[in-house]
């Protein structure tokens, strides 16, 4: 599960457990948890964490200590409001951590069921929204930024460059093509 996030009022964020590292110097790959909560969307979790530890690789960074959180609509419409002012569904929130230079730590919070939605307006598949939101949470955990048009180009770029890669991963194909849900 997430780790209790900021403050929205920027107060000091609230301490949470480092991970248990296998050495001793903090230099193991972390960890990487995919967490579903109220969503009531089908997920293959185990292949959404090959698309973040694909995404993560491909950035060459690695986790220290990451959650992937699958939430309802309501749950994320209530994080979105609490974070961003935002009464909506979002289909994703980020929340990054401190990390040594190479890793990444932080929760990336994702709504299926907006995916969902998204898929139908992009004609997309879900699956393949899913992954893209995903490799979009994970893209912002490395820096990337999207607040400038420019920048949202080449953020997107990046997006597409990661998910082709992805049609070269076994089962992750044919997974990416599915049909009505996410999962």
């Amino acid at each position: 599960m997430p780790r209790q996030r900021p403050k929205a009022d920027g107060a000091d964020p609230h301490p949470f457990p480092q991970p248990e590292l296998d050495d001793p110097d903090s230099r193991s790959s972390g960890r990487l948890d995919v967490a579903l909560s109220g969503s009531r969307v089908r997920v293959n979790r185990r292949l959404l964490r090959r698309v973040v530890s694909h995404a993560l690789a491909a950035e060459g960074v690695r986790p220290r200590e990451l959650t992937l959180a699958l939430l309802d609509p309501e749950e994320m419409r209530a994080a979105n409001c609490e974070f961003h002012g935002l009464d909506e569904a979002t289909d994703h929130l980020g929340f990054q951590y401190e990390a040594p230079p190479g890793e990444v730590s932080g929760d990336i919070l994702i709504c299926p069921e907006v995916c969902v939605e998204q898929a139908v307006d992009y004609g997309e598949t879900p699956r393949r929204e899913l992954a893209r939101v995903a490799i979009h949470g994970v893209l912002h955990l490395c820096g990337w930024r999207d607040d400038h048009p420019s920048r949202r180009r080449r953020m997107r770029a990046r997006e597409d460059e990661l998910l082709a890669g992805l049609d070269l991963l076994p089962g992750i194909e044919s997974w990416l093509k599915g049909g009505r849900h996410a999962g």
